[in-house]
């Protein structure tokens, strides 16, 4: 899905090509249920919820400008396989077992929430979380390798698009994104 469908605000948005790899990592194929912890604008959510109409997304949120646009586009897409729960992680983590979770927004709160959502992560599953700073990530990947779970990888994903410049072009640099990926038991 392109990134321009999505009605926007000032909240952070996972751009389309951190959202494919990101998504792809989640290995959604034959899954149910899929929580999506800080889920922002709800990009995550809906193009997972679109690209699988059987998926049943729980989307956990804290922010209230978030809340608003991220409702928005759910009716915009028509995505009615979403639950956007208001609440801070991880308290508001639903006492559910999931297949697959996505972290694309923690706050302070990150070790709890990894935490919790491992303990909701049904075994085989998909835990994939999104992050722009090298030392969290690092702080994360160093906590899971202490858990039990395997495929642990790191992905760096680089962006540069395609711009316009007086009579020429140069490829505009986005935001570096580190993609971390596991797999429970």
């Amino acid at each position: 899905m392109k990134d321009e469908e999505f009605l926007r605000t000032k909240v952070p948005m996972t751009k389309a090509e951190v959202r494919a790899v990101s998504i792809d990592k989640l290995q959604l194929n034959g899954k149910t249920t899929l929580l999506d912890v800080g889920a922002g604008t709800g990009s995550v959510s809906i193009q997972a919820a679109v690209e699988f109409p059987d998926l049943q997304v729980t989307s956990i949120e804290k922010n209230p400008d978030a809340i608003d646009i991220m409702s928005k586009n759910i009716e915009k897409f028509h995505t009615d396989n979403i639950s956007l729960v208001r609440a801070n992680a991880p308290e508001g983590i639903p006492d559910e077992d999931f297949d697959a979770i996505f972290i694309g927004g923690s706050g302070s709160n990150l070790k709890e929430i990894i935490t919790d959502c491992l303990a909701h992560l049904k075994p085989g599953g998909a835990l994939v979380l999104n992050f722009i700073l090298i030392e969290n990530a690092l702080e994360t990947y160093q906590a899971l390798a202490d858990e039990d779970v395997s495929d642990l990888e790191m992905t760096q994903v680089d962006v540069s698009k395609w711009h316009a410049l007086g009579k020429g072009h140069y490829f505009k640099h986005h935001n570096s994104s580190i993609v971390l990926s596991s797999t429970k038991g």
